[in-house]
């Protein structure tokens, strides 16, 4: 930030304090002929480092982090205002900035060219250009989601748009922008969990009570696995990638489990398993949600719980 007038004045002062010739400088008077030089002097200094700080401001480059920060500081319902040389909110309360920013999980990607282009100089332009423009090149795909409840959520219509129309004035020109703002995605697991059967409650297909299968005999409230793969896709970092192999790291922690057998994943309903025990060459080693996100439903989550009984076993003896 640029030194105030009256810092500036101060600094000279304090150098002329060095010099012995100058020891006869003593009036007080702001008229002062030397006063009035040192005034004069440390004016065209501030006015030079207002100029630089503001060029500075205008020029460094906005890299994908800045346009992040930009998404999270949107405040639903406000205009910009042409300030200092760039679009900026006016000054609002810090209760008023809290309360009308809507955006709390961002991810930004940009697709570059040479990631889809490889034989550009057998291409005819007319192809290249087809490349960009099906393939989204050069454009930045800004996911979003907002937090209600806890729960992350889609942002309403009228809300994406606002935002759209606020990352467009702000953005650098000749840059393209592409919002995602989508229900989070969808993802059922399929595990096969071998417990102790002294600590979990293994329960058995045609007993009513099956319900309380995989949960605590000490606490029937309490089923771990399910709850370790909740807090995995929670904790899950805004568009990161799933993992299917940490997940039965999570799972191989919890006392009393001795063999979960992960044996299928699946996003969005597809036909096509994204992890499958069955069909292992098609495993996907990590996967990320396209809305950036998974919805947690308990129904998603089927899990069959066997008591860990190997060496008596016959299917396990051969």
């Amino acid at each position: 930030m640029a030194r105030t007038i009256a810092e500036i004045q101060q600094e000279i002062l304090n150098e002329k304090e060095k010099y012995t010739e100058l020891s006869e400088l003593t009036s007080t008077s702001k008229s002062a002929i030397w006063r009035l030089w040192i005034y004069i002097v440390s004016t065209a200094i501030w006015m030079h480092e207002k100029i630089v700080e503001r060029n500075a401001l205008l020029s460094r480059p906005h890299t994908l982090l800045w346009y992040r920060e930009q998404a999270l500081n949107f405040l639903i319902g406000e205009d910009l205002i042409w300030k200092d040389g760039y679009f900026q909110y006016p000054e609002l309360s810090p209760e008023k900035v809290k309360e009308k920013k809507i955006i709390t999980h961002c991810a930004i990607s940009e697709r570059l060219f040479e990631e889809i282009n490889d034989d550009s100089d057998t291409k005819q332009l007319s192809e290249i250009i087809s490349d960009y423009y099906y393939n989204q090149v050069g454009i930045l795909t800004l996911k979003v989601a907002k937090e209600v409840n806890g729960r992350k959520e889609k942002l309403e219509l009228y809300e994406k748009r606002a935002f759209r129309a606020y990352m467009n004035q702000i953005k650098d020109a000749g840059t393209q922008i592409r919002v995602l703002s989508n229900k989070g995605n969808e993802i059922e697991i399929e595990l096969e969990v071998y417990v102790n059967p002294l600590t979990f409650y293994t329960g058995d297909e045609n007993e009513i009570d099956r319900l309380n299968a995989g949960k605590l005999l000490s606490n029937l409230s309490i089923e771990p696995v399910r709850d370790a793969i909740k807090e995995y896709i929670t904790t899950l970092e805004f568009n990161g990638a799933f993992v299917p192999t940490y997940l039965i790291d999570k799972i191989q922690q919890i006392p009393g489990v001795h063999l979960p057998i992960l044996q299928k994943i699946t996003v969005d309903g597809s036909d096509k398993p994204v992890y499958d025990q069955l069909d292992s060459e098609k495993d996907l080693p990590f996967f990320v949600p396209r809305s950036g996100y998974f919805n947690i439903d308990d129904d998603n989550f089927k899990i069959v719980y066997k008591p860990y009984n190997l060496q008596t076993d016959p299917n396990f003896n051969i």
